[in-house]
């Protein structure tokens, strides 16, 4: 048996429209094509500024807690890792990779905050709460202030340890501020002459050109400016920006570590542009 099937003949309207979409195709192809083409530039774009602008970084110590590492309890453990921007111009309140040596001459990279500029006036002494804060003090103006820092482990929580040298204080004309950090910087001759100033019955330590005056967030537990002394700007190896919390532990998905911070850290980004 022979079967036929009867093709419907098409309308003239209806061959009309599918030569439409024939002609269309090659133009709809070339779109998509270029949709991605474009994408991928872009992507291409973002990922040599990435390689070039960002450096990946450890996190070793609790001195930057509860900003860094605000599970662990050892020194010489690491939870978080960091992008640092290697190429950002440094400001007040920034946490950056430092670069530096100990005493016995071997390298070590810090990572502290940033909380004096080149020529801005500070010190650390007990406010009225009966906990060490740091001033500033605006030298055209004569005014003294506490710095604000919302982020600093709370003071009731540091804890000090058997050798700390933070939790000693020295009284002079009615203020009484850390023995550290007025031993290293007001009552060194090597500043004596050009980088305190006493105003107002408080003195003032003067951050030197080039040079930045660090702290970390865990005041009780932090070797910074108050052991070190100040950092030259060109010791400064970047700005942490982003942080991969958990990053350096073991077992864990650094790769969905990576994708959700930098997701987060643009993200943010875009909110603030637009926010403005």
């Amino acid at each position: 048996m022979n079967f036929k099937f009867k093709r419907n003949k098409r309308t003239a309207k209806q061959e009309e429209y599918i030569d439409k979409q024939v002609k269309k195709f090659p133009r709809t192809i070339f779109y998509v094509f270029l949709v991605y083409f474009v994408l991928f530039a872009i992507y291409i774009g973002w990922y040599i500024y990435f390689r070039n602008t960002y450096e990946l970084s450890e996190v070793d110590g609790t001195s930057m807690q509860n900003t860094l590492n605000p599970n662990i309890s050892s020194e010489n453990d690491g939870d978080d890792l960091v992008y640092i921007n290697t190429i950002k111009q440094l400001e007040r309140f920034d946490i950056v990779v430092i670069n530096d040596k100990n005493a016995d001459g071997s390298d070590i990279k810090l990572i502290k905050r940033v909380i004096g500029m080149p020529g801005d006036y500070v010190t650390i002494k007990k406010a009225d709460d009966g906990y060490f804060h740091v001033f500033m003090l605006n030298y055209e103006t004569g005014e003294i202030y506490s710095l604000n820092e919302s982020y600093v482990k709370s003071y009731s929580d540091w804890t000090y340890g058997p050798d700390s040298v933070y939790d000693s204080s020295v009284a002079v004309l009615g203020e009484e501020y850390e023995l550290r950090f007025y031993e290293t910087f007001i009552a060194n001759p090597q500043y004596a002459q050009e980088n305190v100033v006493l105003v107002e019955g408080v003195y003032f330590f003067k951050v030197p050109d080039n040079e930045i005056f660090y702290l970390g967030d865990n005041r009780g537990r932090s070797s910074d400016s108050r052991v070190r002394g100040t950092a030259k700007l060109e010791k400064v190896e970047g700005v942490a920006e982003i942080i991969l919390p958990g990053g350096a532990e073991e077992g864990v998905n650094l790769l969905a570590i990576k994708v959700e911070a930098l997701f987060s850290y643009y993200w943010n980004r875009l909110e603030n542009f637009f926010s403005r």
